[in-house]
């Protein structure tokens, strides 16, 4: 077996919406690993043998954005139990390589402040925070969060987990080959929301040119908004909920509705202004509130609805070129001298898993595109594009696509199975062929996976209609 990576993305520990997290029946984080979790080491067993791959987690492990630090942390230790039992063989190297995300952007916050402490304790004053770590090399920051986790599993003690920010790669000057991975956040334009205001402002181009200004003019957005609400109390809470509300179609427009009215009916008990008024050609003051809710919650959910009926839409190709062609391109150029005449690219963030080529400026050959999909239901259910894979890299930077599930929308699951981007690759056979002699521990995974979206689509469909009886009543009062 050639397999030397192992990259997951998305599994979003501690959130009660990712199966990968365990929960009691009181919603709260029980001790141990999931059945998921387990099956899914199970079956990771049995495929790779006697081989211990290195272990990429490709943002987005740890759920900070909506989740509280103590019920992630207990839920790493889940995942820690189920790779690297205390009574068994380790599935993984024993050193992990961590790429933050958006979720979990507060990890290389954390690696910044300690680097910049650690210079200052040397007698050098930095400039300013280092704003990214290099691609290619083993990165030199650890993830103190994980490392001081590690300490609760004294079996442990000589593991470690190292970050990167915003990517990670492994580059192969004898093959001219590169697989370059980010966990896929800048790809989004929602995270490049300075970017974007500044090139409008300035009448400029708003994506960055280099990684460097990618993070220094987004990084505090991402950190402030959506890497830490996990600990903001019941604002964070809150926070969660309009995110859910705002993913189901029924939810959102219920939301909208409620969320009119209340405002309509504090002008009037407030203000003593009528929502009935007339303003012109028969529009009403109410008509028109109701109107810019629907613009701005109602669309934004339509828009978030949208996006899982296609893997990627034109303008999401479009930043995607983009990131290759000019942050990702100008940084190998720097660190490797030129651009690998074989390139892989692996993202997450989606949460829809798939694997193509595209073509992408100044790349000699199509660039291999492969997204990892994600762990937690975003709607009631999945959309059939939406589901899960985990992504195989060789000791020959191959990459191959291990599909784990998709939605199960004709009530079956698709068996578990290795796909490519469509090159010629060693690695996808040899890895069918291991796949094949698992099957029935992945037969067992899929069928806990069903199980699972089951449970966890009836109990979002009853907290959806719950949520949506309590705006309206709210309204009403």
């Amino acid at each position: 077996m050639s397999i030397a990576h192992v990259v997951l993305s998305d599994i979003h520990l501690g959130a009660r919406d990712s199966i990968m997290t365990h929960l009691t029946v009181h919603d709260e984080i029980a001790d141990g690993p999931s059945e998921v979790l387990s099956a899914f080491a199970n079956g990771m067993r049995e495929t790779l043998g006697e081989v211990t791959p290195q272990l990429v987690l490709l943002g987005d492990a740890l759920d900070l954005g909506l989740s509280p630090f103590g019920d992630v942390s207990k839920s790493f230790l889940q995942l820690l139990d189920a790779f690297f039992p205390v009574d068994g063989a380790d599935l993984f190297a024993r050193e992990i390589i961590y790429v933050a995300g958006n979720h979990d952007h507060h990890l290389w916050r954390i690696a910044q402040d300690q680097g910049f402490l650690e210079a200052v304790e040397t007698g050098e004053i930095p400039s300013d925070l280092a704003s990214t770590s290099r691609i290619f090399g083993t990165p030199s920051r650890r993830c103190r969060m994980m490392e001081s986790l590690l300490k609760h599993r004294p079996h442990l003690a000589d593991a470690s987990v190292r970050i990167a920010y915003p990517n990670w790669g492994i580059a192969d000057k004898d093959l001219n080959r590169a697989v370059v991975m980010h966990h896929g956040h800048y790809l989004d334009g929602m995270y490049r929301a300075l970017s974007n205001m500044r090139g409008f402002l300035g009448d400029s181009d708003p994506r960055p040119a280099t990684m460097q200004q990618l993070e220094q003019e987004n990084g505090p957005w991402i950190d402030f908004l959506w890497s830490d609400l996990g600990s903001a109390g019941e604002v964070g809470s809150e926070v969660g909920s309009l995110y859910e509300t705002m993913l189901s179609a029924g939810a959102s427009h219920d939301f909208a509705e409620s969320l009119s009215r209340r405002i309509t009916g504090g002008l009037h008990s407030k203000l003593g202004i009528n929502p009935k008024m007339q303003l012109k050609y028969g529009i009403t003051l109410d008509n028109l509130i109701r109107a810019g809710v629907d613009l701005t919650a109602g669309r934004a959910a339509e828009r978030q609805r949208d996006g899982h009926s296609h893997v990627m839409g034109q303008d999401e190709v479009d930043d995607l070129g983009w990131y290759l062609a000019t942050p990702v391109a100008a940084e190998m150029r720097k660190e490797l001298g030129g651009i690998p005449r074989e390139v892989n690219f692996i993202f997450g963030h989606t949460h829809k898993p798939f694997q193509d080529e595209l073509l992408v400026d100044g790349f000699e050959v199509p660039v291999g595109v492969f997204n990892t999909g994600g762990w937690v239901l975003d709607e009631p259910t999945l959309m059939p594009v939406q589901g899960c894979a985990a992504m195989l890299v060789s000791d020959k930077l191959e990459v191959a696509s291990l599909r784990l599930f998709n939605d199960p929308t004709d009530g079956t699951m698709a068996p578990v199975r290795v796909e490519g981007s469509g090159r010629q690759s060693r690695l996808v056979d040899e890895t069918n062929e291991a796949v094949s002699h698992a099957a029935s521990h992945w037969a067992e995974f899929s069928d806990i996976v069903h199980k699972r979206i089951i449970e966890e689509a009836d109990k979002r469909v009853v907290k959806l209609l719950k949520d949506s009886n309590e705006y309206a009543r709210e309204a009403a009062e």
